[in-house]
């Protein structure tokens, strides 16, 4: 077996005493450019001045790469914007990645808002579409646990008397079980004051 017949090459040579790769592209191109590498990634930096990223498209970074394509120019004195990874905000609110070991909490979601996030740590569960997480300052920023509560947007639609027991008791149910008390018969009561 003998090897390529290109200097740099250390490939076996299969076809009129070059490799594979440079024979393609002989036939391909008409020359056989020993200089440059026959692997598609070249682990080399943007041609940019300054810029460090790794070049993916044309010896371009993705993103100069993109401006080239859209603009015809690299625009090189436009900085490039770096996501910070604490997530976006939109309408004031945070909304970050959930880790996937916390999208239990979620219901599978891979984004979140991050109020309703810490909530859900906070519970241990995932909220229910009818809470919502309220800022005590009013800083829709500040995710502190000491500054969020839970609050329970659902009211029943009627004023009837049953109607408001029932949701009494829903919400008693969900939120602090241990204040219900169980009878014989299956019914639901609340429990007396010294039981508290």
């Amino acid at each position: 077996m003998t090897s390529c017949s290109v200097a740099t090459c250390t490939r076996i040579a299969t076809e009129r005493g070059l490799c594979h790769g440079h024979y393609l592209r002989v036939i391909r191109t008409g020359e056989l450019r020993p200089e440059r590498p026959l692997n598609r990634r070249v682990n080399t930096v943007c041609e940019v001045d300054g810029c460090e990223r790794d070049a993916v498209v044309r010896r371009l970074c993705r993103t100069h790469a993109n401006r080239k394509r859209k603009y015809g120019d690299v625009q090189a004195d436009k900085p490039i914007r770096e996501p910070s990874g604490n997530g976006t905000i939109s309408h004031g609110y945070r909304t970050v990645a959930v880790p996937v070991e916390l999208r239990h909490l979620t219901n599978g979601e891979k984004r979140s808002a991050e109020h309703r996030l810490v909530m859900a740590r906070i519970l241990g569960r995932p909220l229910y579409a009818d809470e919502s997480v309220h800022h005590r300052n009013g800083d829709r920023l500040d995710n502190r646990s000491s500054n969020l509560e839970l609050w329970s947007r659902w009211q029943p639609s009627g004023q009837r008397v049953d109607d408001k027991v029932a949701h009494a008791l829903a919400v008693l149910t969900r939120y602090a079980p241990h204040l219900l008390v169980t009878k014989g018969d299956g019914a639901v009561t609340q429990s007396s004051p010294d039981r508290i």
